[in-house]
């Protein structure tokens, strides 16, 4: 191989790479991508992916290349993760070159948000309002989180400078804790824990917890370990934020927070829930015309753990369901020839535990370690239900491709 030709390859599974790990890839995905293409390009590569950072080597005959790439990780962003998986696509297919498939990376990368600030802010509201009823609540808790939501909502749409944003959860708990108290002396009966708890659902790293737990348990253990870390960071900034508000509030003479879980009529639910899985598009950032496949995937995947749940108990439930999202996202990868993602990330958005995180720490600010140390180990099971769940599902059905 020339010389020329192999940096040419090189420099777009480098590209490609850093764009998966960009847009949200799990490091065990990640990975095994990169060796697919690495593999199709006819080049022996590894690779070692970090939540900040990627290693990679590449050998060709006597010459060996290594490059260190420094990633910031904008989240995940099933609208950006279809177009990239387009262009492995096309290059694979040899429809277009290296290096039109980069400038092809670097303008999808450069694409505005497709989401305005106004559908950011009803995202919030319905998505605080749609959480609040799946967890249980009142009506006068609906009208509590549908305008703490949107408060949470405007605020986010300013971007702090990079100082302050990494206080953004503490700042946004404390805000979501005070509001909820000034409306609890407007609002009778108003459950003040489920609306705090509703605002702040979108700030919750459940789904970061439940990636970590899946690549430790694939033997990515240095990128699992420090997801995981980064995730019980932001678990702890919500909870202390939360902790500093009702401390303000006692100020105020203000009643202290409690977790009471009034459940609404179960029909109210199965009303709210194709609202709240339409939501996530918003939240993942997926493309518009993906709304029908978003939509059914959170529909889907939290009734096969409800159903699962009433007849297995609440950790085979969630391992059920688990399972039916994982072979059912391999059928819409194998049917439509697009990433499994689109379909699995909506699908288990509903069924990670990230509340159990944050009352698990809130037992813990209030000296009840035995019951903060028995809903962290509930959130664990919890969450390698779904894990292992999620492997059933490809074992179940094969997955079309690495993504």
């Amino acid at each position: 191989m020339e010389d020329q030709d192999l940096r040419r390859k090189i420099k777009f599974i480098l590209r490609f790479a850093k764009a998966l790990h960009t847009v949200g890839a799990p490091a065990h995905t990640l990975e095994s991508v990169f060796m697919d293409m690495c593999q199709m390009l006819k080049i022996h590569g590894t690779i070692l992916s970090l939540p900040t950072s990627i290693i990679t080597s590449f050998k060709d005959g006597d010459e060996e290349i290594t490059r260190i790439l420094r990633v910031e990780p904008m989240g995940i962003n099933l609208g950006k993760l279809a177009q990239v998986d387009s262009v492995a696509q096309d290059v694979i297919n040899g429809l277009v070159s290296y290096e039109e498939a980069s400038e092809r990376l670097d303008d999808i990368f450069l694409s505005d948000d497709p989401y305005g600030k106004r559908i950011t802010v009803l995202h919030f509201t319905f998505y605080a309002i749609g959480f609040m009823v799946l967890i249980g609540g009142t009506w006068a808790d609906v009208i509590g989180s549908a305008i703490v939501g949107s408060l949470i909502g405007l605020v986010s749409l300013f971007k702090p400078e990079k100082s302050v944003s990494q206080l953004t959860e503490a700042l946004m708990a404390i805000l979501a804790s005070l509001a909820t108290y000034l409306l609890a002396k407007l609002i009778p009966d108003l459950n003040v824990g489920v609306v705090i708890l509703s605002s702040l659902v979108m700030f919750l790293p459940g789904l970061f917890i439940t990636i970590a737990i899946a690549e430790i348990a694939t033997q990515n253990l240095a990128s699992g370990t420090s997801r995981l870390v980064g995730g019980l960071m932001i678990l702890l900034k919500l909870t202390f934020g939360v902790f500093i508000g009702s401390k303000i509030a006692t100020w105020f003479h203000y009643s202290p927070i409690s977790m009471e879980f009034a459940r609404l009529p179960n029909w109210i639910a199965f009303v709210f829930l194709p609202f709240v899985a339409l939501m996530s598009m918003v939240g993942f950032k997926a493309q518009k015309s993906d709304w029908k496949i978003v939509t059914l995937a959170g529909v889907f995947g939290y009734s096969c753990a409800k159903l699962g749940t009433f007849y297995l108990g609440p950790e085979l439930g969630t391992f059920f369901g688990g399972a039916c999202v994982g072979a059912m996202s391999n059928i819409f990868a194998r049917t439509f020839n697009r990433p499994s993602s689109i379909f699995q990330f909506p699908g288990i958005i509903l069924l990670v535990p990230g509340s159990l995180g944050y009352r698990s720490l809130n037992f813990l600010f209030e000296r009840n370690v035995l019951g903060g140390l028995d809903t962290a180990f509930h959130m664990v099971t919890l969450a390698m239900a779904l894990v292992v769940g999620l492997f059933l599902g490809n074992v179940i059905v094969k997955p079309r491709q690495s993504l």
